[in-house]
Formats: C-alpha cells, structure tokens, sequence
C-alpha cells in the first residue's frame, strides 16, 4: 500500500486538465527543437559532430563543439543530418508542425482525431515535394540535394528509371491534386456531391427502364387486344359447331375449395390485426417488465419500450439476519432491528404503461425534428416511475446542439412541465428527451429497503434514496460521498428525502455504530425523532432538547463536533491507523488500551435541515465549524447532511461547495438555482413530489425518491423508543470558552469592489470570463480586474479558471443576473 501510495505523490494531486496541459507543452516543446535543429541544418556539422567524443564534452576550452553552427549543438547536427541528409531535406520541417499540432491539440484539450487527416496530408505533401525537388536536382542540378534529401532523391530516380520522362508528369498531377485537396478539404462535401450524383444517375437510369417496361407493356397488352379481336373473330366463325359439354361438377367444387381457401386466410389476417391492435393500446406491463415493439404505420420509425425489471426481492427475514452478522460481537445493549412489516406496502397491481402516449409522444417529436429538418433513425422509450425517457438515435449528420436549442418547442408541443434534454447521454451514441408520465408511480420505502441489493450491501452507511428510470434501486454509502448537500423548493420533497436517508440507516446500523446530530431551525421537520434520543442521537452535555432549534445552541454543538474531530484525530495518531473502520477494528480486537483514552468511535451523521435561517440568524460565523467538518471529518467518521430551499450564492458559499462533491437537487425556482447546487442547469426543470437530480462530481443521475410517511416513521420510532436503550444520549465534548488558534476563513463576498456590478453586466452582455475584456472596458489594472473576476467566480457569474482560455459565463441574460445581485444585496443587508 505504501509503495501505490507513493508513486501517485508525483502528479497526484493535479487534475486532468492540467496534467493534459504539460503534456501539450513538452509536445511542443520537442517539436520546437526539432524544426529549430532541422531549420539550421549545416552540412558539415554532421562531420564535426561525429569526431566529437563523450569525453571531449565535459572539456571547456574543446573548439570542434563550438565551430558547429546547429541550434541544438552537437544533439542537434545528428538529428537534423538524419531528418535533412537521410531522409527528406528541408520539407522534413513538416514534420515538428504535426507534432505541434498535436501537442496544442491536447493542451487544449480537443480531439486529437481531428489531426488524422492533417498528418496524413502533411506527410504526404513532405514525400511529394521532396521526391519533386529530387527529380529537378537529378535531372536539372535545380535547388540543392539539402532539399530533397537522400530519400527524395532515392524516390525521384525509381521515378525516373520506371517511366521515364513520365514521371515528371505523374509527380506535377499529384501536386495539383494536392494543392486541390488543400483549398477543399471537406472530403464529405465532395463524398456528399458524388453520392448525389449516382443517386441522380440511378434515378434517371430508372426512369428510362420504366419507360422501357411501360412500352414493353403497352405492347404486351396490343397483342392481347389482338389476340382477343383473333379470338373473336374465330369463335363467330365457329357458331355453327356444336359446344363440348362442360364439366359443371368439377368446376364448381375448385371454385368452392378456393373460396373456403380465401376465406381462411381472411380471417387469419382478421386475427392477427385484432392481436396486434391489442398490443399497441391496451397493453400492460408488469412491474417485472418486458421489452415490446410498438411499430407505426404513418412512419418508418420504430419505438422500443421498456420497462426496467427492478430489484429483486429479500426474504422475510434476510434482513434481520444480515443486521445481526453486522452487529457487533458484544453490543453494549441488547437491540433488535426495525422489522420491515413496520413499512407500507406498495400497490400489489402491475404498473399500467400507457403505449398511446408513448406513441403520442413519439410521434409529437418526429414531428416537431423532422419540421427543422433533424432525421431520426429510431426511439427507445424507458419507462420510469416518473419519467420516460426517450433515447434518440438522431442520422450521422445532425449536429447535438441543433437538438438542444428546439427544447421550448417539444416543451410547448408535448405541453409537458419540466421536459429535459440530455445531449448526448453519457456512455451512450444517443440523445435523451425526458417527458414527465400522465399517470406517475409512487415508489415506497418498503420497496427500496426489502431487495436484496439493500439487505446484502456490505457498505457501512447504506442510503437507498428510491430508484431510476430504469426502475433500479439507487444505493449509495454515504461514508464515499462523504458529505450530502440538499436543496430544493418548498414542497419538492427534500424533507422527505432526509427522512428517507434516517430511516434506511436506521435499518442498517446498530446504535453502538451510529449517532445522529439533528438541527431543525423549523423546529417542526426532525421532531419525530425525540424517542429514539438514548439510542441513536448525540448532544451536548447540557442540551435541554435533543433535537437543536437554537441557533446558538447550533453553533456550540458544531463547535463541539470540530473538538471531537480533533480528539479523534488525536486517537487515531496514537493508534497509528488512518480511518475510523480501521481504528474500531484495532479496538474491538483489544489492541488499544482504555486506559490511554481509546473508546469505541460511531459514526456521526449531522443533519442540518435548514441552512439558510442558520445563514440568517447566526450570520457568516456558522460557516467556519460547517467549513472545517467538511474538509476534515471524513477520515474521522464525521459526515454533514445539510438542506436548504434556498440555493443562493450567499447561502451556499464558494467555500462550502467546495468540500461537498455529492449534491441532491430537488425541484427549484430557476435556472441560477440550479447552477449554484448543481453547477448545471435541469433541476428547474424537474416536476416536485419526490423528483431529484443527484451528482457526486460525475454524471447526473435521475431519481424518484422513495417515499415516506410521517406514520411510518412514527411507528419505527415507537418501535425502537420501547426497547432499552443507553441512559443518555451520546455526549459530545464540551467546547472551551476560548477560541483555538486557526486563522478564520475568510468571507469570499467581503469587501466587493465597487465596479463589481459594472463588471458583472459586462461580462453577461459579451458573455466571455476575460480579465483583459474588464482592463479594456472599465479601464482598470489586471491585479483590479483579476480581484473582481474573483468576485464573479464566488458569485456564481462566471465558472472557474480554465488557464489561457476565458472563464465559462453561468449566466445567460440580465434579467437572471439581476435575481442574483438582488439575492447578494438581499444577504449583505
């Protein structure tokens, strides 16, 4: 482990980016000293160079080293002889340009594919020109060899020796052709045009066989017309003959056997339209799920629905004997888990999939694309509690973007509130279009908890927060996380969702392993919890009320935590183990001593349910203990879930967002509430109830949270309140009256300069973060500038520093940059 560890220390700590951009500048950097070496090439370097030893290096006052004219010295005399005298004289130059183009390539972080065609073109040009320049050295004594190279000339007398004076021809065309391909280099454009031109030429050879097989027909029928008139004309001739008898029994019991025949086949097609017409409008598909076709007539489109199978199942009791291998050894006091008949159970019926509105929605956005002129290949529709989400495979030549920006209109044709584009799907060659169910499904808690996936997780702090479109149960550990930032609209469902993320540790963890710290500003929200106050919840030694309303008394018990995250530091410094699983293993085998201060460590989970009236009432001060548990507390078993219905700027500060890379957005107001939880937009765009966006530095994944009921969690608290639990809740340290010595943190917002606005509006109007774009327009120094772009970042206007490109602008008009300066004005009074 201490060798892994080690040999990351290098570049560990640096971003992709950033390690992308070094290599793009000793790319360049090479290819720099190699055209500089081939550009001052000397033929007699090479000779000097080679009479040159190792030893004679290290000699100061040697003159053959410095007689060479090279710009690299001796290095570079052996490697421009190679690129110049062996290979392809000068045009070799070529060469270090690729390799710039590359090295920009990936210090810019493009797709370095896009240089494919240029290296080829560029080596092809290279051999061209120098075998061109060889045969008019060879031929003329035109230019000098150092042009052409050995290989040039080599390539110019095969030339010559095969075809002659020919050659020069051959090699003259090519150029054109070249030069050609470099004034037009769209080769699709040029594979587009010949395509339409076969299409032209196959639909007009296509036309001359129909008319050939309209003539040819029209004859056929001439000679039917004449052959019938023949016929005509000899049966007038032969009235006077007698008529054969006909064979009226046996004519009559073929004609019957093909009508039943007819018949028959009739109806089988009667049938199998009937099965058919079934299938596409009165299907339903059971929770389990199955993939189906539905095929439309009006269009070559077809659409796949699918429902996802879910989790499978736990038996009655798999989940009370996975809690008791969990359990420790010798608990402190005897405690049986929640059973999960203390849970509601979901409907027992099949979820009904309305396939008309599948097909509706299908055909609303074929529609609306194919007016703007977007081919669409095929649709896959995953049907989701809340959503379907419809999988585009839009034609090879249509751009993403051009999706994207038609939103309002599929909006506005599905007359669905809060549909979502995803362009493109990560992982996938597809766009998705997100459209909100007529009918929506409720997930209940009893469906997450009692699968297999929850009961067998090997994770130390499982939260199941409900399940995804693809009607999988979304499990994450909150130990990985490590700490959970919430946010969300009145009404949204993020008081649920904390109540969720309770009760499925409640289901997990034993009280010896878990405590819980609850603030509730409201008072209200986290108040059902009182009874389970001598088994899962910690306060201060003093607390009158085990659930925080005070607001100072909020202040002293984080104080209070930030003294335990230092003790525990302080413990595992001693015991010389690096996270708290680590240590309670060493302490529950007795290797450390009690008599040092080693105890059994818990997890701690503080709940905050309200930041913003903290924010309000106990001003920036709050910040500093929240600040430091996020940057430190994990090693220690320390982890904040912390909520607020108001993602502001100056609630969810620069600092905070930094230590939560695990974000939960419920429903907001707008898009700049969106981008200041998320660093996106989409969460606007969500349709409430339980329906969540949740990141964790990666993608964006979509959830329906799982809900529960304020009776369920009554009756699991009564459940756990009647056993016996500790005598009192779990004592945090108290805090000393004197603060310790750390430097205060400082405030991000404190002290904005007075063109911050200016600047502000500045930068939304050209809509470019550029430090030399405020010098120009406000006419002020690039330290000022630099400040005020600073300012901005902390603020939520413009993204963060992207090296020699200009800042992303997170604000796309003023009348959202207007909200946001009225928020800060609003926090600054």
């Amino acid at each position: 482990m201490a060798k892994k560890r080690s040999s990351g220390t290098l570049t560990g700590g640096l971003s992709q980016a950033r390690k992308l951009e070094i290599l793009g500048i000793l790319i360049m950097a090479v290819a720099a000293l190699l055209g500089l070496s081939i550009l001052t090439y000397h033929s007699g370097d090479y000779t000097l160079a080679q009479n040159i030893s190792f030893d004679n290096l290290f000699s100061a006052d040697y003159g053959l080293a410095r007689r060479i004219q090279n710009g690299l010295g001796v290095m570079g005399a052996h490697v421009a002889h190679f690129f110049v005298y062996v290979l392809f004289g000068y045009t070799s130059v070529i060469i270090p340009l690729i390799l710039f183009g590359y090295g920009w390539f990936i210090f810019r972080d493009k797709e370095v594919q896009k240089m494919l065609w240029p290296t080829a073109f560029g080596i092809w040009s290279m051999v061209l020109l120098s075998a061109l320049i060889g045969w008019f050295y060879s031929e003329y004594a035109w230019f000098s060899s150092t042009w052409s190279g050995e290989a040039g000339l080599g390539i110019a007398a095969l030339l010559k020796n095969i075809m002659g004076i020919g050659s020069i021809i051959i090699l003259l065309v090519l150029l054109v052709v070249t030069l050609l391909a470099m004034l037009d280099r769209d080769l699709q454009q040029t594979v587009d045009r010949f395509k339409a031109w076969l299409a032209d030429f196959r639909e007009s050879w296509e036309e001359r066989a129909e008319e050939r097989k309209k003539k040819k027909e029209e004859q056929a029928k001439q000679r039917e017309v004449e052959k019938r008139q023949a016929a005509e004309k000899k049966m007038k001739e032969d009235r006077s003959k007698p008529k054969p008898e006909p064979r009226e029994p046996a004519s009559i019991d073929e004609i019957v056997e093909r009508s039943q025949q007819q018949d028959e086949e009739r109806r089988k097609r009667q049938e199998e339209e009937v099965q058919t017409l079934d299938q596409r409008q009165r299907a339903i598909i059971d929770k389990k799920g199955t993939k189906k076709i539905a095929e439309e007539d009006e269009d070559d489109v077809d659409i796949s629905v699918y429902v996802g199978e879910g989790d499978e199942e736990a038996d009655a009791k798999e989940l009370e004997r996975q809690n008791q291998n969990r359990a420790k050894e010798v608990p402190e006091i005897k405690y049986k888990f929640p059973t999960i008949d203390l849970l509601d159970s979901p409907p027992s019926e099949g979820n009904e999939v309305d396939l008309e509105e599948i097909k509706n929605n299908k055909r609303i956005i074929l529609d609306k694309l194919k007016r703007h002129k977007i081919e669409i290949l095929s649709i896959n529709a995953i049907v989701g509690p809340t959503v379907t989400l419809y999988e585009l495979d839009p034609a090879p030549d249509v751009k993403i973007s051009k999706i994207e920006s038609y939103a309002n209109d599929l909006k506005m044709a599905t007359a669905a509130h809060g549909l979502r584009i995803i362009a493109p799907i990560p992982g996938r060659s597809a766009v998705g279009i997100e459209v909100p169910n007529s009918a929506r499904e409720t997930v209940f808690i009893k469906s997450v908890i009692n699968t297999k996936k929850f009961v067998e997780t090997d994770a130390e702090l499982p939260v199941a927060f409900g399940k995804t479109i693809e009607n999988e149960v979304f499990l994450i550990d909150l130990t990985k996380m490590p700490h959970l930032l919430i946010a969300g609209a009145t009404g949204s469902g993020k008081s649920v969702g904390i109540n969720t993320i309770i009760t499925c540790l409640l289901y997990k963890c034993n009280p010896d392993d878990l405590k819980f710290v609850m603030i509730d500003p409201k008072k209200i929200e986290l108040s059902l919890y009182r009874n389970i106050q001598n088994h899962f919840l910690a306060t201060l030694p003093n607390a009158e009320e085990p659930i925080i309303t005070d607001t100072t008394k909020a202040m002293e018990t984080l104080e209070s935590l930030t003294k335990e995250m230092d003790e525990r530091y302080d413990l595992m410094k001693m015991a010389m183990v690096r996270d708290i699983k680590d240590y309670n293993k060493k302490y529950d085998a007795g290797e450390l001593d009690d008599d040092l201060g080693h105890r059994h460590l818990p997890y701690i989970v503080v709940i905050i349910d309200e930041l913003a009236d903290l924010m309000m009432t106990a001003g920036k001060q709050i910040e500093e203990p929240i600040a430091r548990l996020a940057q430190l507390a994990r090693a220690v078993g320390l982890h904040l879930v912390v909520a607020t219905q108001r993602p502001s700027v100056n609630v969810i500060t620069g600092t905070i967002k930094a230590n939560f890379p695990a974000r939960m957005a419920y429903q907001v107001a707008s898009k700049v509430d969106s981008r200041t939880i998320l660093d996106t937009g989409g969460a606007d765009q969500l349709v409430g109830r339980g329906d969540m966006l949740f990141t964790n530095g990666g993608g964006m994944t979509r959830i329906q949270n799982a809900f529960v009921s304020t009776e369920e969690v009554e009756r699991i608290t009564a459940f756990i309140g009647k056993q016996r639990g500790y005598k009192h809740p779990f004592h945090l340290p108290e805090k000393e009256p004197e603060t310790s010595g750390s430097a205060d943190i400082p405030d991000p917002l404190d002290d904005i300069d007075e063109y911050f606005e200016a600047a502000a509006k500045v930068i939304v109007l050209h809509q470019q973060g550029s430090v030399s774009l405020l010098q120009r327009k406000l006419k002020i120094g690039y330290n000022r500038a630099g400040r005020i772009i600073d300012q901005l970042y902390n603020a939520g206007v413009v993204g963060p520093y992207q090296g020699s490109t200009a800042r992303d602008v997170l604000v796309d008009d003023e009348e959202e940059l207007e909200q946001l300066l009225d928020d800060l004005d609003e926090y600054d009074r």
